[in-house]
């Protein structure tokens, strides 16, 4: 009856088991990884995270890490997704063996890579499970499926699909027959075995040993038209790429009961289960997940975008992953990052809190520490690709650019840091260009006075104009000279004598400052005075006199 009522509902597979396992042999590799994203939109940082984790396992383990997109629902698909998907990946310049590539064609072996296009081997194993007696086609409608639904809560009975509620489970081939002959659609369930313990235990490779309730639900394999849940579609591309390790976040930790009745049925080795915490966040007093709509750095193209050295990015993951990992980057900083060994037991349990401060230290370390070369290189990259009128600006004038690049690094005046992305450039060194300078709010002026009487910011900015105009025609004086003979002087010695002093020799330093930047910090006054040149000193100094 079995093999009747598959033939009835897959009249048109032809292909068997037998020849499945010929066009996806066993892989020889010791550890296979996938990362395995529907597209429904933007990559998630925690998407990269999980993918990291992912290829780095294989990588180190001379296997392979492949990259399957799961388009079978279709209903929350968004047309272009694969390919921001594939951008980043290729941005990130992280390497998939197999997988979907750019130019619209698989590379691997064990294609086709995304899910709708495996249609035919899904269609065989649903067969093979129908005539082992393990699958079924249930024509409930939703009218149906809803009466279920009240009856449990009447009986207080556990939501699902099973025992006494799955009307279709024992349906013959004639019944049917005659359902689908009248137009009836239907889906294909998998009947949950009769001899089924009550708790399923396996082994985690982070969270360890866990015991959970098994499962009894009849889920669906196949869907009316034909296109597999993703559990089913799980269990069946899995094996027949070869995964040994399944590494995926832990949301998927209550669906392993489910997966492995499958796996079990379809006669497949279990591969092992590794559920990654997902990254978190504070809120307040409370934790909870990165937000695609509250939280623009949840999304992987957001680094991009900002123009975040990419090893910025990733030593910050790294540091996310694995507990040991940042005492090992700080001992080997001229160690390439894929020399560090990943291992399950050194990954948390639970979702680490993701600080993009943290993130900002690390970056802005990395730029400090990037030669001079590269660092104008890096920006010039970013620029082209996400900025075309920052890019214009600065061809306009490479030289002025460099000259900004000088001011940070271990080799400038202060050891600045000022920048954690490229993105930054201008909110840092905008202020040389007169066009931003002088566009720019009057809100610095309240700094100013704050500091220096307004009635005394004319004869303040005169001293200065001569004091440069000296210097200019080779006087040795200096700032320092000119704060004294101005009556400034350290805090200490104002706040014993203030009567003595016109104010505090920040004031001093501060208004100038101001004067030449409309900025209250930033990089070195000797740097500022320098890149501007005499002139342009002069010429700005001029609008307080």
């Amino acid at each position: 009856m079995s093999k009747e009522l598959a033939q009835l509902i897959f009249p048109h597979v032809t292909l068997t088991i037998e020849d499945l396992n010929k066009k996806y042999p066993a892989r020889k590799e010791k550890m296979v990884t996938r990362f395995a994203p529907s597209p429904t939109g933007f990559l998630h940082i925690g998407g990269v995270y999980t993918a990291l984790i992912n290829q780095r396992m294989a990588h180190q383990n001379d296997g392979v890490f492949f990259l399957r997109i799961e388009d079978t629902d279709k209903k929350r698909e968004v047309a272009g997704s694969k390919e921001i998907i594939l951008n980043v990946f290729d941005k990130l310049g992280m390497k998939i063996n197999e997988g979907p590539t750019l130019t619209d064609k698989d590379s691997g072996l064990y294609g086709p890579y995304t899910q709708s296009l495996r249609k035919d081997i899904y269609h065989v194993l649903a067969k093979s499970l129908m005539e082992k007696g393990l699958a079924y086609p249930c024509f409930c409608t939703e009218e149906e499926l809803e009466q279920i639904r009240e009856e449990q809560a009447l009986d207080k009975a556990m939501p699902g699909f099973y025992g006494k509620y799955a009307k279709y489970r024992d349906i013959t081939a004639n019944e049917a027959k005659k359902l689908i002959e009248a137009g009836q659609e239907y889906v294909v369930r998998f009947r949950v075995p009769n001899d089924i313990s009550s708790r399923i235990t396996f082994t985690d490779l982070i969270k360890g040993e866990i015991s959970m309730e098994s499962n009894n639900n009849d889920i669906v394999l196949l869907k009316t038209d034909g296109i597999p849940t993703y559990h089913f579609a799980h269990a069946s591309d899995d094996h027949y790429m070869g995964v040994t390790n399944v590494i995926r976040s832990d949301e998927w930790l209550a669906s392993v009961p489910v997966h492995i009745q499958l796996f079990e049925a379809l006669g497949f080795e279990v591969p092992k289960y590794s559920h990654v915490a997902p990254i978190m966040k504070l809120d307040g007093d409370s934790r909870r997940k990165l937000s695609k709509r509250k939280d623009p750095e949840s999304s992987a193209e957001f680094y991009l975008e900002t123009g975040y050295p990419i090893k910025s990015l990733f030593v910050y993951l790294y540091t996310l992953i694995s507990s040991n990992f940042e005492e090992w980057y700080l001992n080997n900083l001229d160690k390439d990052l894929t020399e560090f060994e990943f291992k399950f037991e050194n990954m948390g349990v639970s979702g680490p809190l993701y600080d993009l401060e943290k993130l900002n230290s690390i970056s802005s370390e990395i730029i400090y520490s990037t030669p001079l070369e590269q660092n104008v290189s890096n920006l010039l990259a970013w620029a082209k690709q996400y900025n075309k009128e920052i890019y214009t600006r600065l061809n306009s004038n490479l030289e002025l650019v460099y000259s900004f690049f000088k001011t940070q690094g271990p080799d400038s005046n202060e050891h600045r840091k000022d920048l954690y992305n490229y993105s930054m450039f201008l909110d840092v060194f905008g202020i040389f260009y007169n066009d931003i300078f002088v566009s720019s709010d009057n809100s610095f002026k309240t700094e100013l006075y704050e500091n220096i009487k307004e009635e005394d910011i004319p004869s303040l900015a005169k001293s200065f104009i001569n004091l440069f105009t000296e210097i200019k025609n080779g006087s040795e004086k200096n700032l320092k000279n000119l704060c004294d003979e101005l009556g400034y002087t350290n805090k200490k010695k104002y706040e014993k004598n203030p009567e003595l002093y016109k104010g505090i020799n920040t004031q001093f330093y501060h208004a100038l400052r101001i004067m030449l930047t409309h900025k209250s910090s930033g990089i070195s006054m000797d740097d500022i005075i320098l890149i501007l040149g005499y002139d342009e000193v002069i010429r700005r100094i001029s609008i307080f006199a």
